[in-house]
């Protein structure tokens, strides 16, 4: 059964929200996610900043290959890529291919309200939306590096069993006011399917990169349980069970701390899963 949550997006963007399938009022289920244990920290995390590029597209998308060679040249571990497959139109699967969407790709595709696609935030800023080629995010990208962060994050992940179990330390490097969540998810790398060309043809093994694959926490993420304090420091740790079909030697996790009232990224990190 598809998961959905009930009040993220209005009636009017129900059907978008939920893809091709059609489902029954009856059968809603409200999507909590993995549950985030904090814990004090004394961990000592270096405050580095990272920008968080969260890009929207699709497999019938020709201009999107271009967006994909303009990241893939800025892309280092400091820059972290989240690649979402947009939910009608050009991000629909060809037959016979695999689909990649997902809902909480599709809750976020829905709070931007994308309508075009290539489409890419940075630190969901929905002020500016970079589109086409995206060559002019790459100046604010090199800019949004050089902020002092706010929250130093680092981050770890480990196989144990059936499941993976996940570890985010934290520290306010300086006084935060707002409310702040974790959201955490699980991105894979070389997913090889059907692309359209900016030329009009097909690659029939087009390399996805960044792809998300699962969200882990509740969509919209977890609160932190903190003051805000300026050397505050905590752990939270989570698990999860990963799908049969998700390479995990291919993936990696994706964590970031955001403003819970505009969801706005102060920070982000990823990780291998060792």
């Amino acid at each position: 059964m598809k998961k959905i949550v009930l009040g993220l997006v209005g009636l009017m963007g129900l059907m978008e929200f939920v893809g091709c399938d059609k489902i029954e009022e009856s059968e809603y289920t409200v999507f909590d996610g993995a549950v985030v244990t904090w814990q004090i920290s004394e961990k000592s995390i270096m405050p580095v900043q990272r920008a968080y590029v969260e890009k929207y597209t699709g497999p019938r998308c020709s201009n999107c290959p271009n967006a994909d060679v303009t990241l893939a040249g800025i892309h280092n571990d400091n820059v972290v890529m989240v690649s979402i497959n947009h939910p009608t139109g050009q991000g629909m699967p060809y037959p016979d291919q695999p689909d990649l969407r997902t809902d909480g790709g599709n809750a976020w595709d829905a709070w931007f309200g994308i309508n075009a696609i290539p489409a890419a935030y940075l630190n969901r800023n929905r002020s500016t939306q970079y589109q086409g080629s995206m060559s002019n995010i790459v100046n604010d990208i090199n800019e949004a590096l050089t902020i002092n962060p706010t929250v130093a994050m680092e981050a770890e992940a480990h196989k144990a069993g059936d499941k993976v179990n996940i570890t985010v330390d934290l520290k306010f490097v300086k006084a935060y006011p707002g409310k702040v969540t974790l959201t955490v998810a699980l991105v894979e790398d070389s997913l090889c399917y059907k692309q359209l060309l900016p030329d009009g043809s097909y690659d029939e093994n087009y390399v996805h990169n960044h792809m998300l694959r699962k969200v882990i926490t509740g969509f919209w993420g977890r609160d932190v349980e903190a003051i805000g304090a300026e050397g505050e420091a905590l752990t939270g740790s989570l698990s999860f069970t990963p799908d049969d079909d998700i390479v995990l030697a291919n993936s990696h996790i994706v964590a970031f701390i955001s403003d819970k009232g505009t969801r706005k990224v102060l920070n982000c990190v990823n990780c291998e899963i060792e």
